[in-house]
């Protein structure tokens, strides 16, 4: 029988049970109780559930579909016990109860997506057509195959509530995904490419688990999907806190040739003793105009939700190292910053400037130009070709093998920290590469053998060591910028000392050549290289470090005379009133800078405090305080995240895109460890995005790898 005249025909059926004359109300959901009762056919619900009209208001108010009448509504709604009107359309609201089939999924069997949010409507251009459409659309779903799997879900729920049926079945197959989400976590936090994760679910398969969601596709979105929660939360927060802000920005290649900036925010979290250093993004560059540079930088600030007006109202600071790019004083992004958010700090990298101020002084001594090259010289020689060092290595001892390594160019655009390595090695090598030369480069050997020349070498290592110092110090993520003051005229006088004393190095020269270690080396005065002039060497380090370092900065010096105002150290006690009417003044360009309003009470009790040796410090002045250390004087964070892209990005993994290699970073970053992360809500976050779960066998299944039978005959052995 044709399924229409079907539906027909049991339409009449149920006309031929009733008993009294039809009745022309417009509410049908008003009948009689005698009407109601004699709907004889009508089984009982499983579960028992309100009706869909429970008042006589809510039935007058209720929109029906076009192409029915009240008496239609009422007789397809008692027949179908899971239909439900909503505003015109159709839903069912056994499957919006149920919603997923959890354990009874089966491939190509899901629950319609329309039928949960009541969005059935009807077909065709005339009443007839339309209301055989509805009759075909509520019989198909009656009879499908997901629906009747709600049914026999709802069926064993008979002693549960369907919410508690919806819990246990929701909890099943979130502690299922929950395992695959561990899984994901624990490669991206040790670096591990997610094609592993088909090994290691194959493992948790053989153990007895069984997940679905297997394959390095799955993995890459489940990545994706985490970090982007964990920015998401982690940014809401420092947003509606207010926190202060400041923007660490560095500019690098990967390893496939392509153009990046990396970007931090430093923040003021009150919960928090220091300032919080958050990784924002890894982006690819267009191209490396400071335009380019500025919108990256923008955009992706936005992205994370920090709208121009918060980053006006908060926004403090900016630091990145000295490119012209970044910090150029006409078209740079460090310039476009202040035209848009004006009065933020901008700082140059200390330990770019300090390196800087290195430079600058060996380019003003031609001596020293000629040591330079002279190391480069061992660089170029032992660097060049795998034969020249296989000679060497296999005559020198083992632990001097490892420093001839280590030689590489000193000076020129590097951190201190490297050209000390470079010198260093020099020195503990020096015996190994005198013997060395003398057999193959004798003009080099000739210059070992100079006195003047391990002087020079001597002298540079007791310098160098005195920046290396300087330059760890500053990167410590602990450092502020009072402290780097400190540092930075603590070194200063060191190398003032220097200037009127010995070095550690240099005083163990006279030993060194009298010692067996040395013995075969002639030293001797050649004045063909003459040695070079400490002293001034010296003084010209030291008057370049003031000018990078102390007075080479257009507003710093006025910022730092306000800073001071929060360290009572740099107080002048003896000009110092009750009230402190000098410091009072700069209290409200202290203000305007660090864009927070210090109470002018807490302010004169934390001066009186101090006076009398009260330790107490007022609430406003301890957030100024934490707001000053916001400001970052150097980008080794942005240097500490190059040197993780360059990890997760190998030459093995060069095909991975910039935004992936993004979220690696800041599930790397962000994240805590494995042991206490807990994955469950991102996996709820995961299901509300329409995400398939572990449990779900719709999804792409992970490749089979072929195994010939050739290899099995050797089991099968009798």
């Amino acid at each position: 029988m044709p399924k229409r005249q079907g539906d027909f025909l049991r339409f009449l059926n149920v006309k031929k049970l009733k008993t009294d004359t039809e009745s022309n109300s417009k509410n049908h959901c008003g009948l009689s109780k005698s009407k109601e009762s004699n709907f004889k056919y009508v089984e009982q619900p499983i579960i028992e559930e309100n009706p869909s009209c429970s008042s006589k208001e809510e039935t007058d108010n209720l929109v029906l579909p076009d192409c029915w009448n009240e008496k239609q509504a009422f007789m397809f709604t008692e027949q179908y016990k899971w239909l439900e009107i909503k505003e015109g359309r159709l839903g069912c609201k056994d499957c919006s109860t149920v919603r997923h089939l959890g354990s009874k999924a089966e491939k190509h069997v899901h629950v319609s997506k329309e039928w949960i949010a009541y969005l059935v409507t009807p077909n065709g251009s005339n009443k007839t057509t339309r209301q055989a459409s509805l009759r075909k659309k509520i019989r198909e779903h009656d009879v499908s195959k997901a629906h009747g799997k709600i049914q026999d879900l709802l069926k064993e729920s008979v002693n549960d509530s369907i919410s508690d049926l919806v819990h246990k079945q929701n909890n099943k197959n979130v502690d299922a995904t929950v395992k695959v989400f561990n899984t994901v976590y624990s490669l991206v936090k040790h670096n591990r490419p997610l094609s592993d994760i088909e090994g290691a679910i194959e493992l948790q398969e053989k153990n007895g688990e069984v997940n679905c969601l297997n394959t390095r596709y799955s993995a890459t979105r489940i990545a994706e999907h985490i970090a982007k929660e964990m920015k998401m939360k982690i940014f809401k927060n420092i947003i509606e806190e207010n926190a202060k802000i400041c923007i660490i920005i560095d500019e690098a290649s990967t390893v496939s040739k392509k153009s990046t900036v990396v970007i931090y925010l430093q923040c003021t979290v009150q919960s928090a003793p220091a300032p919080v250093m958050l990784f924002v993004a890894l982006k690819e560059l267009v191209s490396t105009s400071a335009e380019c540079i500025f919108n990256t930088v923008l955009n992706s600030l936005n992205d994370c939700g920090f709208t121009n007006e918060y980053l006006k109202a908060n926004l403090i600071a900016f630091c990145s190292d000295g490119a012209n790019t970044i910090l150029g004083k006409k078209s740079g992004v460090a310039t476009k910053l202040l035209e848009n958010f004006p009065k933020i700090i901008i700082w140059n990298c200390l330990n770019y400037r300090l390196q800087l101020s290195l430079d600058d002084s060996i380019s003003e001594i031609k001596q020293v130009n000629h040591f330079k090259l002279f190391l480069d010289k061992i660089y170029s020689i032992y660097h060049q070709s795998n034969k020249n060092q296989n000679r060497l290595l296999e005559t020198v001892a083992k632990d001097l093998e490892i420093e001839i390594i280590k030689i590489g160019r000193v000076m020129g655009p590097r951190w201190a920290a490297c050209s000390l390595q470079a010198a260093t090695a020099v020195w503990h090598a020096y015996p190994v590469l005198y013997m060395h030369f003398s057999n193959s480069y004798s003009g080099l050997a000739k210059r070992l053998a100079n006195i003047h020349f391990l002087q020079d070498l001597a002298l540079m290592i007791d310098i160098l060591e005195e920046f290396s110092l300087l330059s760890t110090a500053l990167q410590s993520r602990s450092t502020n910028i009072q402290k780097a003051q400190k540092l930075i005229k603590r070194t200063i006088r060191a190398l003032e000392n220097l200037k009127i004393g010995t070095g550690k190095h240099e005083s163990q020269i006279e030993g060194l050549i009298k010692s067996d270690k040395f013995k075969d080396i002639p030293f001797n005065k050649n004045n063909k290289y003459n040695a070079l002039p400490r002293s001034m060497l010296i003084e010209n380090i030291i008057e370049h470090m003031h000018l990078r370092l102390v007075s080479d900065r257009n507003h710093d010096e006025s910022i730092f005379n306000y800073f001071d105002l929060l360290e009572p150290s740099t107080w002048p006690y003896e000009e110092i009133t009750s009230p402190w009417i000098a410091g009072e003044k700069k209290l409200f360009h202290l203000c305007e800078i660090l864009k927070y309003k210090i109470d002018l009470n807490d302010f004169r009790e934390f001066v009186n405090n101090i006076k009398s040796n009260n330790v107490l410090i007022p609430a406003t002045i301890q957030k100024a305080k934490k707001i000053v250390n916001t400001i970052a004087i150097n980008n080794a964070e942005a240097e500490r995240g190059f040197n993780l892209m360059n990890i997760i990005c190998t030459r093995v993994r060069n095909s991975l895109t910039i935004n992936h290699i993004s979220d690696l970073m800041t599930i790397n970053l962000l994240g805590k460890e494995l042991a206490d992360w807990d994955a469950t809500p991102f996996v709820k976050s995961w299901s509300n995005c329409n995400h398939r779960l572990a449990t779900d066998t719709r999804v792409r299944q992970k490749s089979t790898k072929a195994f010939f039978g050739n290899q099995l005959t050797i089991w099968n052995l009798q």
